[in-house]
């Protein structure tokens, strides 16, 4: 008799709801009736809902919580065994952050403060209103992945405020060194100037120069990673002759440091003259590619650069003949803070990378790297021409 009235009821619930969802939740039912479990699991299927399993105790649904992940659960308070619904949906929570709704003929007032003690999602009475069923699971499945963008944002922010808080703490190390530099020369050519040699002076101040260089690199680096709190990188593209630009950036670590231990081969092929660019992003590319280059080459070695470009794109190509990277460090290279094991005392942030797939990012363009221990690394990058004139900013692609 109860089996044909809840077919009846079912019947005309189904019919008579207007209210229907296109998105298809994997849902738990957690009841001891087997009639009402199978009426409802029923109405579910033909609303748009998966129903992964029904069990009728505390054990049993935990376990199922482990073996499926459902997206929502139907919970009744009053379960078969010695553990409620409620203890059911406080263990459910301990496992993943997983929506509970429950259905239940109790509505005394302390079986309500406890059911909301474990934060529920919902709260039915019996006998169940399809539609309300129906409704209460919309609402609480939109509640759930609104919760989940929030929760990722705020880990984001999270994430954020630590990077902050170590750029600080690495970029005030990484400056005392050329502010160290700058004081003592400084001292010394006030103090002992009239016993200085023309040359000796004159190497105090190219000192000095690349002193206040690392400097001004450290502060755009900044500059730059500080553009990551926002969720924006800027992208401002212009006409650029690459060659020629490139060409500069390469002869500025010869020229400028008299003490660069590598010879750097520049190569260019095709059409390089006026492609469309973020001129200041290409800066951050080369110059953190081809510094790294150096910085773990071997005394004396070569570095290749190789540009390569057509109307659409610009190909350009970093390898260095140094102590390569270890493959398990490849597959995160360019997280922020990463420096392999192998670096040695060799200094810098372990931001040079993540800064250069970020301006790589912003051009939706590639960035590849090829490895081996104590061979050499190459990095490939292809950043394609901007086809529009007006400037835009482009979400950091992590």
């Amino acid at each position: 008799m109860l089996e044909a009235v809840y077919s009846h009821y079912k019947q005309g619930a189904v019919k008579s709801m207007t209210v229907q969802t296109n998105t298809i939740a994997n849902v738990l039912i957690v009841e001891d009736e087997l009639v009402t479990a199978n009426a409802l699991s029923d109405v579910l299927s033909d609303l748009g809902y998966r129903v992964l399993e029904i069990v009728d105790s505390s054990d049993e649904a935990i376990a199922s919580i482990h073996r499926h992940q459902p997206d929502i659960v139907l919970m009744d308070i009053k379960l078969r065994g010695s553990d409620t619904g409620i203890i059911a949906a406080s263990e459910i929570h301990k496992i993943a952050p997983i929506p509970v709704i429950y259905l239940t003929a109790f509505s005394d007032p302390e079986i309500l403060q406890q059911a909301i003690s474990t934060s529920p999602y919902g709260y039915l009475t019996k006998p169940l209103r399809y539609a309300e069923v129906n409704m209460a699971m919309m609402l609480a499945l939109k509640k759930h992945h609104e919760e989940q963008i929030l929760r990722e944002a705020l880990e984001k922010e999270k994430e954020l405020h630590t990077l902050k808080n170590r750029l600080l703490a690495m970029a005030s190390h990484e400056f005392s060194t050329p502010m160290s530099v700058i004081r003592l020369l400084i001292w010394k050519l006030q103090n002992f100037e009239e016993q200085l040699s023309k040359e000796s002076r004159a190497k105090n101040l190219a000192s000095i120069q690349s002193a206040i260089k690392d400097i001004n690199w450290l502060l755009e680096e900044i500059k730059l990673i500080s553009c990551s709190e926002s969720g924006k990188f800027p992208f401002h593209p212009e006409n650029v002759d690459v060659k020629a630009y490139c060409q500069q950036l390469v002869d500025s670590f010869q020229t400028e440091d008299s003490n660069c231990k590598c010879r750097i081969k520049f190569q260019s092929h095709g059409k390089c003259q006026r492609l469309k660019v973020d001129k200041k992003l290409l800066w951050h590319i080369v110059m953190n590619l081809v510094s790294n280059a150096i910085k773990y080459s071997y005394e004396g070695g070569t570095v290749d650069v190789d540009l390569n470009c057509d109307a659409q794109q610009l190909i350009l190509s970093i390898r260095d003949h140094g102590i390569g990277i270890p493959d398990e460090y490849l597959n995160s290279l360019f997280l922020p803070f990463l420096r392999a094991e192998n670096v040695g005392s060799v200094k810098g942030l372990g931001m040079g990378l993540y800064i250069a797939k970020q301006a790589v990012d912003a051009h939706n363009g590639k960035i590849a790297v090829e490895s081996e221990v104590n061979v050499g690394t190459k990095f490939t990058v292809m950043l394609p021409s901007a086809n529009t004139q007006s400037k835009q900013t482009h979400p950091i692609i992590p």
